[in-house]
């Protein structure tokens, strides 16, 4: 029987973090040895804090319930799967302080950096410990302004442009959920993690679409992804590692929240309730395929060590996408796909967050981030040479590494769920997983073989000296990658089985999870099919130079899918302005001409009639005028609205263009939440 623990500290895991951050921010730019020990004393707290729960949320929940606040309340929860989320947050953040102290010595603004990196973790921890969809969406708005700040670091114009994108794309996203959480209290009268389905009525689709756009931007599902491949590379490398392994985890999280537990109906559930869940899982299965396929792709195609990274975690959620989608449609059934997910969840916040980090170290000492700038590091770097080659075997899925024992879980639950329902779509769904593991193993051998291979640079032939915090904590990511490889069974049955029964998949399905043979002659044959397809793709590719092929601007999906909707949208209303005034400049100008033309046949010769015409006809070319500026200003503010225009943009009018946007959505969830009845 499960028992409920009332405690503040999840509490204060997450306010200790955040109120951390704001005294760092206040202290003096000198007080650097302080600052540091502050934070990483901060990230040590907040990680013993977590493994301090683990007891008491595996005999059943830790809560924290705040009556008075903002109408609805803040409650917090914690169980096994908010927990491991919580643990891998904790863990890459003490990492990625650590490997700050090094990296960042060099760097601008400490004082920013180090205040918003920490006060970022609090608010990463409320977003996993939230019991419901209003405090969810509280510290997911809070992450996401903060994190921001970390985008924007270096203040150069890539930096600047990168974090305009991420702005609105954010500000998409949290307007999404909010009319999401509007739409569900609406239909439900309440907020709550549970089980709603039935109760969701004739606005489930919508629900859930704006659940899934709002989640899908900050998980960087293909075509919401656009911001990623822009953020990732321009933010430091300690905070690349969080961003690509930690927080895009977030949208993760929310994702399982919604189509795992709020749709899913609270008893048996009528036909058209697992219609409706058989098909939103499907096209979230297809959503995830997409998504790996893309970005697989676009990995194979790029220069920039930290896009190709970038591009390769887009690929690596859409395999955590596909797995929710089948534990969504198999029902009852859906235990393998679910923890398939969650394990490839843990699995890539270890090895995306290390790879970040081994090339952020390369970065540190050579200040080249292009492969044709690199070369030949194997000889300068061994230690990293070697924790690289550890880490991309995890995320390449091979025996013995992480990564191998998720995506096993996904194809083998993809190969299940076709099983039972015989579609020909999961068929060509799991076909596209087979090839996309192969594109995986390919990216990754053009990375290698760019940085870490071949003759080293001229200008970069010279000793290294690796710090002892960078060597750490590549040698700390390698190790993980390692265990979790050789001891597949361990994590899924100690913590993703009970997150399984947790969600109240039958017992026959979990069953088939103990004992799983990872290292059976199928699953090991299967990565050998892998690895030849591999390369048999990567060796003629490469002699033939198709992976330098760059893309013509017109196949881009900002400019074929996301630019035109605000453009319209804009066009429309700045258009529909500018037709009324000048319609109005045109009523005004006939008018004239009228009065002109009666006082032509009039006897009398006062002025007034011709001062009237003056007048009327100034009033004229002023509206005519008026409207023929409003429609420049148009076009100037289309060119301006969009973060690829060549705008000078500069640190302080984004900043104030975030200060507004956070401003009004402060003051649109203070009346909502304030006095909504």
């Amino acid at each position: 029987m499960e028992t409920t623990f009332s405690t503040f500290i999840p509490l204060y895991l997450i306010l200790i973090p955040m109120l951390t951050g704001i005294v760092l921010y206040f202290l003096p730019e000198s007080k650097m040895l302080i600052r540091k020990a502050v934070s990483i004393t901060a990230a040590l707290f907040s990680l013993a804090g977590v493994i301090w729960l683990l007891p008491y949320v595996l005999m059943g929940e830790v809560c924290c319930d705040l009556i008075e606040f903002m109408q609805f309340g803040l409650y917090l929860s914690i169980d096994v799967i908010s927990w491991v989320f919580a643990l891998l947050i904790t863990m890459a953040y003490f990492l990625a302080v650590l490997f700050s102290f090094s990296y960042m010595d060099h760097e601008h603004n400490l004082r920013r950096y180090y205040s918003f990196l920490i006060f970022t973790l609090g608010a990463l921890l409320g977003v996993v410990f939230a019991g419901d969809f209003f405090s969810l969406f509280i510290f997911f708005e809070i992450m996401t302004f903060s994190s921001f700040v970390l985008v924007i670091h270096k203040q150069d114009r890539e930096a600047l442009q990168a974090g305009s994108l991420y702005l609105y794309m954010a500000i998409l996203g949290g307007l999404s959920l909010l009319f999401a959480i509007l739409l569900l209290y609406g239909n439900t009268g309440h907020l709550d993690m549970i089980p709603a389905l039935e109760n969701l009525g004739t606005q489930r689709l919508a629900i859930l679409v704006l659940f899934m756009i709002g989640f899908g931007i900050k998980a960087g599902l293909v075509p919401l992804h656009i911001w990623l491949p822009l953020a990732h590379p321009v933010a430091p490398s300690p905070a690349s590692a969080l961003l690509s392994g930690i927080m895009i985890k977030a949208g993760a999280y929310g994702i399982l929240r919604v189509s795992l537990v709020l749709f899913r109906p609270a008893g048996e559930g009528s036909t058209a309730d697992w219609i409706f869940i058989f098909n939103s899982g499907y096209i979230l299965m297809w959503i995830g395929i997409v998504t790996m396929v893309a970005g697989a792709l676009m990995a194979l195609l790029q220069s920039n060590t930290k896009r190709i990274l970038a591009y390769s975690s887009i690929s690596q959620m859409g395999y955590i996408a596909a797995g929710f989608g089948v534990a969504v449609f198999m029902g009852l059934e859906g235990a393998m796909g679910f923890t398939g997910s969650l394990y490839h969840i843990a699995n890539h916040a270890v090895f995306k967050a290390g790879l970040f980090s081994m090339i952020g170290v390369v970065y540190m000492l050579t200040h080249e981030l292009d492969m044709s700038r690199l070369g030949g590091m194997a000889k300068k770097m061994p230690l990293v040479t070697v924790t690289f080659v550890i880490a991309a075997l995890g995320i390449a899925g091979m025996p013995g590494f992480n990564g191998f024992a998720s995506k096993t879980l996904i194809h083998d639950a993809m190969l299940e769920s076709y099983k039972h329902f015989d579609l020909y779509g999961i068929f060509i769904a799991e076909r596209f997983f087979f090839i996309t593991s192969a594109l995986t193993i390919c990216y990754f051998l053009k990375l290698f073989q760019g940085v870490f291979l071949g003759p080293v640079p001229e200008k970069l032939d010279r000793d290294y000296k690796l710090p002892i915090s960078a060597g750490f904590i590549t040698v700390v990511f390698a190790a993980l990658v390692l265990v979790v490889g050789i001891f597949p069974n361990l994590l899924l049955e100690r913590l993703l089985v009970p997150g399984a029964q947790l969600l109240g998949f039958s017992d026959y399905s979990i069953a088939g999870l103990y004992g799983f043979g990872y290292f059976e002659w199928y699953p090991l044959r299967k990565t050998l099919l892998v690895t030849l397809l591999a390369l048999f793709i990567y060796l003629p590719a490469s002699a033939r130079g198709w992976f330098d092929w760059t893309p013509p601007p017109r196949l881009c999906i900002q400019r074929l899918i996301i630019q035109p909707i605000p453009q319209l949208v804009l066009s429309f209303f700045l258009r529909e302005t500018s037709i009324n005034d000048m319609a109005l400049g045109q009523f005004y100008e006939h008018s004239a001409n009228e009065n002109k033309h009666s006082d032509y046949y009039s006897s009398d010769v006062d002025e007034a009639p011709e001062l009237a015409h003056d007048e009327a006809a100034q009033s004229a070319y002023y509206m005519i005028g008026k409207g023929l500026d409003r429609d420049r200003q148009m076009r100037e503010q289309l060119r301006s609205f969009f973060w690829w225009d060549q705008q000078q943009w500069n640190i302080k009018n984004l900043n104030f263009d975030n200060l507004l946007l956070a401003i009004v959505l402060g003051v649109v969830l203070f009346i909502v939440f304030s006095y909504g009845s």
